[in-house]
């Protein structure tokens, strides 16, 4: 696993709104606002050197090969993760995976607009996506702390 650097930034993008952060306090600012607090219920999460640019920058859009999709029910206390790195060898396109679903767990949106949702399979409690996001934001790299399984949705 690699550290991160003082120069890394994780840029998070609810829908249109990005929000960066470079110190491990606006990093656990960040995290815990993904978990609890989200402006909308899916965001992307990238770690790069520079914070990504929206469509709207004058330079923009610029954004790494890594992404990290995270739902967040905060209403019900679940929610689902999706990993895509498309130059690593640990990227292909991933689910979390949660091996005790049941018809009881619920389902969650991976996009909400389009009515696209993950499997039941993929919904996890919110400690456990908040342990993920915190270790992506640490590492880059698609979590270990949580399982996965193949990906249908990028």
């Amino acid at each position: 696993m690699t550290a991160i650097e003082t120069t890394t930034v994780i840029t998070v993008v609810f829908r249109n709104i990005f929000r960066y952060a470079r110190t491990p306090a606006e990093i656990d600012e960040l995290i815990d606002q993904i978990v609890t607090d989200p402006p909308g219920r899916t965001c992307g999460v990238y770690l790069w050197d520079r914070p990504c640019l929206s469509f709207r920058e004058p330079d923009g859009p610029a954004f790494p090969d890594g992404r990290l999709r995270v739902t967040s029910e905060t209403g019900i206390g679940w929610g689902a993760l999706n990993y895509v790195h498309r130059t690593q060898d640990d990227g292909a396109l991933v689910d979390s995976f949660n091996p005790d679903a049941d018809e009881t767990t619920p389902v969650v949106p991976f996009d909400p607009e389009g009515g696209i949702q993950f499997p039941r399979s993929a919904s996890l409690p919110l400690d456990q996506v908040r342990d993920a996001v915190a270790e992506f934001c640490r590492t880059g790299a698609r979590p270990t702390c949580v399982r996965w399984q193949p990906g249908e949705w990028f």
